[in-house]
């Protein structure tokens, strides 16, 4: 009987709702800290934050297919979060629907590589450093 190596924490369903909840997390706490302080102002108001955490989030996961669809999730999902909390807010953003939909689809485009280049830096299976005609 062979022992079995995967957990439930594996299953792609988990990973994509565990993803889902953090980035909706992390849009409603941009969103809410706006303005507490100078430095978690500079923090909250960058797209960085996003980009940090979604290939945070690509590396924790371990198949490489399913941390570029986990990088997608994040995206939106924080976008999703950031938008529905100006919304309870009372703001709804600087730009209502457009700028929603702009970053919904910069989430789209740019989720998956990010969700891919967290997997990549944390499996060390890039090509980064390899140059054709050039010895490692």
């Amino acid at each position: 009987m062979a022992t079995e190596t995967a957990s439930r924490c594996d299953t792609p369903a988990t990973a994509l709702t565990a993803t889902a909840a953090f980035g909706l997390l992390l849009g409603w706490a941009t969103y809410g800290l706006h303005g507490t302080s100078p430095l978690v102002e500079r923090a909250t108001n960058s797209v960085s934050t996003w980009i940090i955490w979604t290939a945070a989030a690509g590396a924790l996961i371990r198949a490489r297919q399913l941390a570029v669809r986990g990088g997608a999730v994040m995206m939106l999902a924080t976008c999703g979060g950031y938008y529905a909390a100006s919304t309870l807010g009372g703001t709804f953003g600087a730009g209502g629907l457009g700028t929603a939909a702009v970053w919904s689809v910069a989430g789209l485009a740019g989720g998956p590589l990010l969700g891919w280049a967290g997997w990549t830096l944390r499996r060390g299976r890039g090509t980064c450093g390899r140059w054709p005609g050039r010895s490692s």
